[in-house]
């Protein structure tokens, strides 16, 4: 009604600025949905074979490990499985049934932009070991019913419905949670909630933080962009689109809350999830604890680079919680 009675050229001013205002919101928020696609839209793949571009595994396709992990994950026999999430959403994975009959299980968990395929090095090991082998496909990859990313968060709670699965089934099961980079995230999350007994630790190889402080990172590092003017806008696009803000999503507050037993690995190479990362995550772990530092690995490569080494540190720390 004010703005009836007020001077043409006042009204004209009040329009601008709203005008402005308007746009400038629209702008701001448009910044969050772009970056919020990029990092968490969906990662689908036509061609799971195909490493994807740019990717540590485009970079090491003549690695013999993984070359190795391929074969095998190509020639052993496996099974594609669901399960409902309490969403109602269908849980894609694929199983490893190991011919030894053992009541041992790993959940591997890739990471950001990964295919269960290229979890192969890792599932050919705890297989060659007697374990049966999990791979999920966490939110927005292959078949996951879920159009976007949520980088471990809401994978957590598919974590522990993917354990309750194989509980049900048998409850003398004994598993261990295995992740690699946004699977360690996942990983480290999963260990804050309330799980069965039957999961006696876990590993985490190269996680971060929690979600916001390695947005922050990339936003500063990666894409040369002002976290502060950046994140709040894409985290509010994430909250409509995902549920959750980007703090909400900590691996630190979780691991407060972890009574698992867990192995903490990390490479002091690693320039994507820094290695500072390491001692901030063991720090805050409530549970027992170990960690391992894999001098010379970068991102995610310490498995294919120094699998000796790899191997006899996760074996020794796998000792500790199951009967061979």
């Amino acid at each position: 009604m004010l703005f009836l009675v007020l001077p043409h050229a006042v009204k004209v001013s009040v329009t601008i600025a709203v005008a402005v205002l308007c746009a400038a919101l629209i702008l701001y928020l448009a910044l969050g949905l772009v970056f919020f696609l990029i990092a968490l839209g969906s990662k689908r793949r036509p061609d799971e074979t195909v490493p994807a571009k740019n990717s540590l595994f485009e970079r090491n396709k003549d690695n013999v490990t993984l070359k190795n992990g391929y074969r095998w994950f190509d020639e052993t026999y496996k099974q594609s499985v669901t399960i409902a999430s309490r969403k109602g959403k269908t849980l894609h994975a694929v199983e490893f049934r190991n011919p030894s009959n053992s009541s041992n299980w790993a959940i591997c968990v890739h990471g950001w932009t990964n295919v269960k395929r290229e979890m192969c090095t890792y599932a050919m090991e705890y297989y060659r070991r007697g374990f049966n082998v999990l791979i999920p496909e966490v939110h927005g990859h292959g078949d996951s019913e879920s159009r976007f990313v949520s980088m471990g968060w809401l994978d957590r709670l598919d974590l522990v419905d993917w354990v309750r699965s194989l509980v049900k089934e048998n409850p003398r099961v004994r598993i261990v949670l295995h992740g690699v980079s946004m699977g360690a995230g996942a990983v480290m999350m999963t260990t804050g909630e309330d799980l069965p007994k039957n999961v006696v630790c876990a590993i985490e190889d190269c996680g971060f933080t929690g979600v916001k402080d390695i947005f922050t990172d990339q936003c500063i590092r990666k894409y040369h962009l002002p976290p502060k003017l950046v994140l709040p806008a894409a985290s509010f696009v994430n909250l409509l689109l995902n549920g959750f803000t980007f703090g909400k999503a900590s691996c630190i507050e979780q691991l407060k809350k972890s009574k698992t037993p867990t192995l903490f690995l990390h490479g002091d190479k690693d320039d994507f999830v820094l290695f500072e990362n390491l001692d901030k995550v063991y720090d805050a772990c409530a549970a027992e604890k170990e960690k391992h530092v894999i001098h010379g690995a970068e991102h995610a490569v310490s498995v294919m680079w120094y699998p000796e080494e790899y191997w006899q540190v996760c074996d020794a720390f796998l000792a500790k919680y199951f009967i061979r």
